[in-house]
């Protein structure tokens, strides 16, 4: 499982900005939802501007056919707004990442290309304190067992053992 560190995330945005990766108008906007939210690529891709209103984001057509909503920053969901008013709804724009991400020095395991950003969510989620529950909702996981491969990334991951025991009031 991989993920994309703080800076790799800088440097992918920042090939998706510039000319020299190719022009895709939807592809960096994709990326800030798949970072933003946990979703997998084409959650992403097929979302439209009736799955995005009050700071959230509702995916309805996901990989386990569960409908999951998502909380947002109001900048996200006014720049998703303004896009699809500029551009239209998001079209296929896996290859334009692809070809991005070519251009980076992020190195990754075959077939991991696009899924690296829920992993790199997901990852940061945890490094930055969240509730492994929490996450499982938001990833849309059925079952916590699969969320529990973030769990070590947590910087409490064991220190909750000493704080939550019975004798931590001792």
């Amino acid at each position: 499982m991989s993920w994309l560190t703080q800076d790799q995330i800088r440097e992918l945005l920042d090939v998706i900005r510039s000319r020299s990766a190719g022009a895709n108008p939807h592809r960096e906007l994709i990326v800030l939802v798949c970072l933003a939210t946990g979703a997998r690529w084409s959650e992403a891709q097929n979302l439209k501007p009736t799955s995005v209103r009050n700071r959230a984001v509702t995916f309805s057509n996901t990989k386990n056919g569960k409908v999951r909503t998502v909380p947002i920053s109001p900048e996200l969901e006014e720049w998703l707004q303004e896009h699809w008013k500029r551009y239209g709804h998001f079209t296929s724009s896996i290859g334009a990442f692809r070809r991005a991400l070519e251009k980076t020095t992020i190195e990754l395991p075959k077939g991991q290309a696009a899924h690296v950003l829920r992993h790199s969510f997901a990852s940061h989620f945890m490094m930055n304190g969240g509730n492994i529950l929490t996450l499982q909702k938001i990833l849309g996981h059925s079952a916590v067992t699969v969320t529990m491969r973030y769990a070590h990334l947590s910087p409490d991951h064991f220190q909750d053992s000493i704080r939550f025991s019975p004798l931590s009031n001792f």
